[in-house]
């Protein structure tokens, strides 16, 4: 069975286009051809409309445990098998999908294999490279199409298994809309690439759209299109027709799909996981119960006999306290406590709001070019305006000066509070107020008697 991988190194050059209907070409010549849809995406089974084929089986249903959907005669001797259509197909699976399809009872039923590569080989290239024989690149013939050309080759390269180096047959060009064979881009690349560029060149063709429309494929409805010439061209230049495989049916090629897993389920079989050990539970300890004989011995009597217990007091001892008498000096005495400041006037409340009275103003002021006002009126109201705005700077300039007032008259007191009392000599305190008041007396006598004419 030949094997031909169709690859590309972006979307929408015209890849699945080219995988259908060089699929449908070779089919046409008499070989029996597998399509398969390598991509994740289903391109091709949306393109033909795959979900509502009367011919399409579920390998599961079938007995296959693999992902995937067979559809057999699209068109004649063409089958095309898509591991992606029903939902996710792991690398594990589509892995043992290409031992299936390799194997000797699945080859002989087919002459052909193409497969339709994701672009730029997807995210395990190593799988589709190690399980196709040659591999075709299309590319759109189109400004900086060659940019990306040495990445690909070398991720070929790379991604080539060892003794397995996969050979490229040639780089097939799609020409966009409204360009014709031998025009501007197309001269550009052969003259970069050279032989390497196949001479075929699949041009615009509104017929293999209108098919491909209709879900069918334009190469096996219109064989004498210009770009269906072309493509059975390529099946016979690319080799694709050699081999007619083997005249089976749908379900003879699901009976060979079923004994070919069979064959390889022991060596591709996973090792079985171990069960989970369920954790036992831990036995729980209850305390044992105990007996009247097996109670914790009580410690043994001492035979020391207790001391006798002291006797009372006959009377209470009374112990009389007499405070001391302790002179303080007045010296020694702290200062009296000064007495609460009194309350701070507050400032007057509108001239607190005095910046309020600004934006006021201000606002009003704004207002007023959209009121009419005449010529005489305007300076009255700009005047009246600022008088409102110094009167109020005014009442607040009185209002802090009556607030800090009484401030410093409060640390006036407050510092002669603190200052110490100069006390009179203890001789004088302790005379007769009566021999002071002749002591005064007798000062003024001698006043009046200096100055007799101060009366």
């Amino acid at each position: 069975m030949r094997k031909l991988l169709v690859a590309s190194q972006k979307a929408g050059v015209g890849k699945t286009t080219t995988s259908m209907n060089l699929a449908a070409a070779a089919a046409r010549t008499g070989t029996r051809v597998l399509l398969l849809d390598a991509d994740p995406l289903s391109n091709i089974s949306t393109a033909l409309n795959l979900a509502m084929n009367p011919h399409r089986r579920p390998l599961r249903q079938a007995g296959i445990d693999l992902p995937g959907v067979l559809v057999s005669n699209i068109v004649p001797r063409l089958d095309v098998l898509s591991p992606y259509e029903e939902g996710s197909c792991s690398d594990d699976d589509f892995d043992r999908l290409l031992r299936v399809l390799a194997a000797p009872a699945t080859q002989q039923c087919y002459g052909c294999l193409i497969v339709d590569g994701p672009p730029f080989l997807g995210g395990n290239p190593s799988q589709l490279i190690g399980s196709c024989d040659d591999f075709l690149l299309v590319m759109r013939a189109e400004a900086l199409a060659h940019r990306t050309l040495p990445a690909f080759l070398e991720l070929v390269q790379r991604s080539s298994r060892a003794g397995h180096a996969l050979p490229m047959r040639g780089i097939l060009l799609t020409l966009p809309e409204g360009e014709e064979p031998g025009f501007r881009w197309e001269r550009e690349l052969r003259g970069r690439f050279g032989a390497r560029v196949l001479a075929e060149v699949i041009p615009h063709d509104r017929s293999i759209e209108e098919a491909l429309r209709d879900g069918r494929i334009g190469s096996h409805l219109h064989p004498d299109s210009p770009a269906g010439r072309q493509y059975h061209q390529l099946v016979v230049k690319l080799g694709l027709s050699a081999d007619g495989g083997t005249a089976v049916e749908g379900e003879q090629v699901l009976q060979v799909f079923r004994a070919s897993a069979a064959l390889l389920e022991p060596a591709i079989k996973p090792a079985p996981v171990p069960e989970p050990v369920k954790p036992t539970a831990a036995p729980v300890h209850r305390p044992r119960r105990l007996s009247r004989s097996s109670e914790i011995p009580r410690p043994a009597r001492s035979e020391r006999p207790l001391p006798p217990p002291a006797a009372p007091p006959s009377s209470p001892v009374r112990i009389k306290v007499v405070p001391a008498k302790v002179s303080i000096p007045e010296e020694m005495t702290p200062p009296a406590a000064a007495a609460p400041a009194p309350p701070q006037p507050t400032a007057n409340a509108l001239a607190q709001l005095w910046p309020l009275w600004i934006l006021l103003g201000a606002v009003l002021g704004g207002g007023l070019r959209l009121v009419p006002l005449t010529a005489s009126l305007l300076p009255i109201l700009v005047g009246l305006g600022v008088a409102l705005i110094v009167v109020v700077v005014l009442f607040s300039l009185a209002a802090q000066d009556r607030a800090a007032a009484p401030a410093k008259g409060q640390g006036q007191s407050q510092t002669r509070a603190r200052e110490p009392k100069k006390h009179a000599p203890r001789s004088e305190s302790r005379k007769d107020p009566v021999a002071a008041r002749l002591a005064t007396l007798a000062g003024m006598s001698k006043r009046t008697r200096r100055d007799p004419d101060a009366n």
